[in-house]
């Protein structure tokens, strides 16, 4: 199982596994602020064990981890929070209908749908590939989690760098917007409007580093590469 765990900002680490029944990395992050662990997204609970081995070769054990936050309801975001024991998770309550039993305890159902969270982060509802789905800036480090608000499913990564200016990526996912909004059955099928509106809350924010649910962490000029997408509404 191919994973990469590295730190892409002062206290901020990204998790890349890739997922071979997926055929895509699925990613998961841990921010350390204020004394804090917080895990934002999980992993499957399958693939949990390669997490919490890798953050252990860190000095850090799964029991560290203080806080846990979804970025939105899918397996691959929630599945190995099974395993973090007593801690506090968030996620929003619109995406409660996701969230199976054996996790309804762990999850406090209150990130706002704008405004602070745990340290301080900034919690925006996207809403678009969940109805609760969020994004989560930590101002600090200028880092964007944007959960599969964007994403690069089944893109390898290039040279095995987990951050990248993805200038590849970058422009096939423009490609990708483009395509969908010149489709008007694509548009209302998939709530065209509603990703432009996302795009448009993550583009409030200064963002240097964006961290998104699949592959590679994009570095520079994301408000830049945002605006782009913003021009085929």
């Amino acid at each position: 199982m191919k994973t990469y765990l590295e730190e892409i900002a002062k206290d901020v680490y990204a998790f890349l596994l890739w997922d071979k029944s997926w055929n895509s990395y699925n990613n998961c992050y841990l921010l350390l602020e204020n004394n804090h662990y917080i895990l934002i997204d999980s992993g499957k609970e399958e693939h949990s064990g390669f997490l919490y081995s890798a953050l252990k070769s860190k000095g850090i054990s799964n029991k560290d981890i203080t806080h846990f936050i979804a970025t939105h309801g899918h397996k691959d975001h929630i599945g190995g929070a099974h395993f973090l024991g007593e801690i506090e998770g968030f996620i929003h309550n619109k995406d409660l209908e996701l969230i199976p039993e054996n996790l309804r305890n762990l999850l406090k159902m209150n990130l706002p749908d704008n405004g602070s969270t745990v340290s301080n982060l900034e919690c925006v509802l996207l809403g678009h590939h969940t109805i609760g789905s969020v994004s989560l800036y930590h101002r600090k480090s200028k880092v964007l989690f944007c959960g599969d608000h964007i994403c690069f499913f089944g893109e390898p990564l290039k040279g095995n760098n987990v951050v990248d200016t993805g200038k590849l990526e970058r422009e096939k996912f423009k490609q990708f917007v483009s395509d969908w909004s010149q489709n008007e059955d694509m548009r209302k099928k998939h709530n065209f409007h509603l990703f432009i509106e996302g795009l448009r809350a993550i583009n409030k924010f200064d963002v240097e580093y964006l961290c998104t649910g699949h592959g590679v962490v994009l570095k520079g000029n994301i408000n830049g590469f945002i605006s782009d997408l913003l021009a085929f509404e």
